[in-house]
């Protein structure tokens, strides 16, 4: 659920969409990660092939996954693929934190502050709707702002050279 909360933040479901950063399709994958990802899953890259949602669900879900193995939690993630994994290692190097939430709270971005927020929230909409078999959201999620809009974000993909 936290893939289709991505995915609706990042393209609303529109597997044509272009960022201004050139990012492509449901997941936003730039070319450049795009074809580092092909390399990993040894699949051959075609650029237009970003465009099929098969093609980019599979390479952004392995990237997704990729920084939630490395960071230890979809909050950190999800920062890491809005603002770059760089600026989320210097956020938690910084200081300790007692709880994930208190990280998402202090992230210096209010874009990328609330699209983790909305993501999360975006989640918990789609297990309330979809049913209960998938993992409830962190606690991070029920922080979210109200007043956020639910829509793709548009000045944020020039905060993460990924995208």
């Amino acid at each position: 659920m936290i893939a289709a909360g991505l995915i609706r933040q990042e393209s609303t479901f529109q597997a044509d969409a272009v960022s201004h950063a050139n990012a492509i399709g449901l997941m936003q994958v730039l070319p450049k990660t795009g074809k580092l990802l092909a390399k990993q899953l040894k699949v051959r890259y075609v650029k237009t092939k970003l465009f099929d949602p098969e093609y980019n669900l599979e390479l952004g879900m392995l990237y997704i996954a990729d920084l939630q193995r490395a960071t230890g939690a979809p909050e950190y993630a999800l920062a890491a693929f809005n603002a770059g994994e760089d600026r989320i290692a210097a956020w938690r190097a910084e200081r300790n934190y007692e709880e994930i939430p208190e990280l998402v709270e202090s992230i210096p971005f209010t874009e990328t502050r609330d699209y983790v927020q909305i993501v999360l929230r975006n989640a918990e909409v789609y297990r309330m709707i979809y049913g209960a078999g998938a993992p409830p959201a962190s606690t991070a999620a029920t922080t979210a702002p109200t007043s956020a809009p639910a829509a793709p974000a548009t000045a944020e993909a020039s905060t993460n050279p990924n995208r």
